[in-house]
């Protein structure tokens, strides 16, 4: 008797937890070769427009290049733009509207941003992110979006790990080892990036990087301002995110002097290409991330790295 009872009431716990995590919209995603989760969004009454899911940028944005053609946007004020590399004042469009999956959200500011031919129409940013907790399955190739207040998560399937917002983007405690030698910073979660790990030049410098690891191959990146660098990549020997360790992660050193990347509070960044090896849940209202290895976890970062 006492068996079935406990049966029963993990039966309705399930039944809860089920009933309670029923997404109010679910978006299938494409992975692309760069790494990037891209989905489709529209604007006022455009057609379907393509977005970059991008945790690491503040705002709404829109490639400028595609206004006139794609899409016609009233440009009615100006703004700051603190990107990946850089930062500068870019015009803005307000009170517009954004539409995906089942959901629609007014009142919504753009940022018009030269990305040029870049392969995606807008940016979806983590100020609309944080209306909703996410779930992000690379499996499925899927975004589920629920309803913060009702949300129940499953934790012991997931490591959690505790999110300080830096510089508009989210961030999290790690801890680079070289030469058995640890050495910790605060480093942003990017699915916008299509990099594993990104070092900024202050950190780099400050701990002399550079003079400890040999460079394998140079890499360019453009942030969310536009801005073009060229890097340095290494391969930093172990990473360790709370209990779990990750070994041989290529890493830029990146030499960017303002932006993200150029501010001394930020040790670098872990892009979409170390990120991807997880299932995600976000939770930016209550500074929470949760990660679970997946099937990508041991595929290689760069095939000329294979040996």
């Amino acid at each position: 008797m006492k068996n079935l009872i406990l049966a029963l009431l993990l039966i309705t716990i399930s039944l809860q937890l089920h009933a309670q995590n029923k997404p109010i919209a679910t978006l299938p995603f494409e992975l692309k070769s760069d790494n990037r989760i891209y989905i489709k969004c529209r604007v006022n009454q455009s057609d379907t427009l393509t977005f970059l899911f991008d945790t690491g940028a503040g705002a709404m944005v829109i490639n400028q290049s595609i206004l006139g053609k794609k899409l016609n946007l009233v440009l009615d004020s100006t703004a700051n733009n603190v990107g990946t590399n850089g930062a500068g004042k870019v015009q803005e469009s307000t009170h517009n509207k954004l539409s995906f999956g089942n959901i629609d959200i007014d009142s919504v500011t753009y940022l018009a941003i030269p990305y040029g031919d870049a392969p995606f129409d807008g940016v979806f940013g983590n100020n609309l992110m944080k209306k909703y907790v996410i779930e992000i399955n690379y499996h499925k190739k899927r975004l589920y979006f629920y309803n913060i207040k009702d949300y129940v998560l499953n934790a012991k399937a997931y490591d959690k790990f505790q999110l300080k917002f830096t510089l508009d983007v989210p961030t999290i405690d790690a801890s680079l080892f070289i030469d058995s030698a640890q050495i910790k910073g605060a480093f942003e979660m990017d699915t916008g990036s299509d990099s594993g790990l990104i070092i900024s030049d202050y950190f780099s410098k400050s701990n002399h990087i550079a003079q400890k690891l040999k460079e394998v191959a140079k890499a360019g990146s453009v942030g969310s301002d536009g801005v073009k660098t060229e890097t340095s990549i290494v391969i930093m020997p172990e990473v360790s995110l709370g209990t779990k360790s990750f070994y041989r992660i290529p890493s830029l050193l990146s030499g960017a002097q303002s932006g993200v990347l150029g501010s001394q509070q930020l040790a670098g960044i872990f892009g979409n290409a170390f990120l991807k090896r997880f299932d995600v849940i976000l939770d930016f209202q209550h500074n929470q991330l949760f990660l679970k290895p997946n099937d990508y976890l041991y595929t290689p970062y760069y095939e000329f790295l294979v040996k």
